[in-house]
């Protein structure tokens, strides 16, 4: 009976199916890379934060899979902006105002990330801009759809921001095939382990 329940507790441990998590940000999130690391063992499903009109909050998050994640505000009440950038903080790409019909708030997919890996997703309010050594990364308009960096401080990595915000408020990210950039992961050692720990 003994061995029976060891091997029914394992299978429970291996077969379990992964439950969203999510992530609120502590403190005041930085604006600049690395931006704050999110730390889980689930996939990533949103991201709360507050934001100041002249503020932009930079997370970090796994993508496994450019071509089933997204980051959107949709949902929110007031004017938002959100941006990804890789690593490094060059400019992956941006929104404003949303192109799947959610108005003032933003979506961005990963539909010009190069593969898999961690990047940055960037929040701010409008019209609160990343900028690099020769400008603004991306240009202001056009507003509603998702764009590569088009302005003239791309291709160089995020350095400031500057602009005018004009909203403040508490916000949420829902996100889509995301995970935490900081992931710690089990080891069959590791759960075998804790297996034999109940029957000590």
């Amino acid at each position: 009976m003994r061995t029976w329940l060891v091997f029914t507790v394992a299978a429970v441990l291996f077969a379990a199916p992964a439950l969203a998590d999510t992530w609120t940000e502590e403190g005041d999130a930085t604006d600049l890379p690395p931006g704050q690391t999110t730390m889980g063992t689930n996939p990533l499903e949103a991201i709360y934060g507050y934001l100041d009109p002249d503020d932009a909050d930079m997370f970090c998050v796994y993508v496994e899979d450019p071509s089933t994640f997204s980051a959107t505000t949709c949902g929110m009440t007031y004017d938002t902006q959100l941006f990804l950038f890789d690593a490094d903080g060059i400019g992956m790409s941006m929104n404003d105002d949303d192109p799947g019909g959610c108005g003032l708030q933003s979506t961005v997919t990963g539909a010009f990330l190069p593969g898999p890996g961690n990047y940055l997703v960037a929040i701010a309010s409008y019209d609160w801009d990343p900028a690099g050594a020769n400008g603004d990364i991306w240009e202001d308009s056009p507003y509603g759809q998702e764009r590569a960096p088009d302005g003239p401080g791309a291709p160089g990595p995020v350095i400031g921001w500057g602009g005018t915000g004009f909203n403040d408020g508490d916000y949420t990210i829902l996100l889509t095939g995301a995970g935490f950039c900081d992931e710690p992961t089990a080891t069959e050692e590791t759960s075998w382990g804790q297996v034999k720990a109940l029957f000590r």
